[in-house]
C-alpha cells in the first residue's frame, strides 16, 4: 500500500545532505537513493530491509561485488532480498553492453531482476541500483518506469552519472530523492526504516 493512500495530498520533498527533517507524513510514494560511489548507498539498503523484514512483503534486488582470491574486484553480482544470486557483470565477459573493463551479462541479470520488478503482491520493491550496468538492458528501464507507475512503493539507489535515464528518475514528481552522505547515513537508516514501516 503507497504512502499517497494514506495521504493523498503528498508531495515528493528532498532530503539535502546535511539537513535530515523530522518524520512527516509529506512523502512520495518512492524513495530513491543518491550518493558518490562508496558512501554507502548499498549498505544503506541493507540495513534498511534488516529491519522491515517480517513487517513488510519484499521484492527486489541489491547488487554485491565480487572479488578473486587476491582480493581484486572482477565483477558484481545481484542478490535477491530472499538470497537468489546471479551474475551481472564480469571482468572480461565478452557482452555488447559493457561498463569500463566489465562486460555485463544481460541473460543472467535480466533473468533474476525483471520477475522481481514485476511483483505487484508486496508492500515494497528494492532497486539497487539504478546504475549504468542495470541500464545497459532496455527492458530493465522499462521495468523500472512500470515499478514508479504502479502501486507498489520503490526504494531504489539511483547513479550519479549524466545518463538520460537517470535525470528523467530525478525529475519524476513521484519521487523523494535523498543524498547520501557520511554524515548523514547513520541517522538515514533509522529514519526511512521508520517511514517505511508506515507501508503496513
Amino acid at each position: 500500500m503507497p504512502w499517497t493512500r494514506f495521504w493523498p495530498h503528498a508531495v515528493a520533498r528532498r532530503i539535502f545532505p546535511d539537513s535530515l527533517p523530522e518524520i512527516t507524513p509529506v512523502l512520495g510514494p518512492n524513495l530513491l537513493i543518491m550518493g558518490k560511489p562508496g558512501v554507502g548507498k548499498t549498505t544503506l539498503l541493507e540495513r534498511v530491509v534488516e529491519q522491515l523484514h517480517g513487517s513488510l512483503r519484499l521484492a527486489g534486488f541489491t547488487t554485491t561485488e565480487v572479488r578473486d582470491s587476491a582480493g581484486q574486484r572482477v565483477g558484481f553480482d545481484i542478490v535477491t532480498v530472499e538470497g537468489k544470486r546471479e551474475e551481472l557483470a564480469r571482468v572480461g565477459f565478452r557482452s555488447r553492453a559493457r561498463v569500463g573493463r566489465y562486460g555485463v551479462n544481460l541473460e543472467a541479470f535480466e533473468r533474476l531482476a525483471l520477475p522481481e520488478l514485476a511483483r505487484r503482491d508486496v508492500d515494497l520493491i528494492v532497486v539497487d541500483e539504478i546504475g549504468k550496468m542495470e541500464c545497459s538492458s532496455g527492458r530493465f528501464r522499462r521495468a523500472v518506469e512500470d515499478v514508479l507507475d504502479s502501486p507498489v512503493s520503490a526504494l531504489a539507489t539511483l547513479g550519479m552519472g549524466r545518463l538520460p535515464f537517470f535525470q528523467a528518475m530525478r525529475d519524476r514528481p513521484d519521487i523523494e530523492l535523498v543524498t547520501l552522505t557520511e554524515r548523514n547515513r547513520g541517522a538515514l537508516v533509522a529514519e526511512l526504516s521508520a517511514r517505511l514501516q508506515r507501508l503496513k
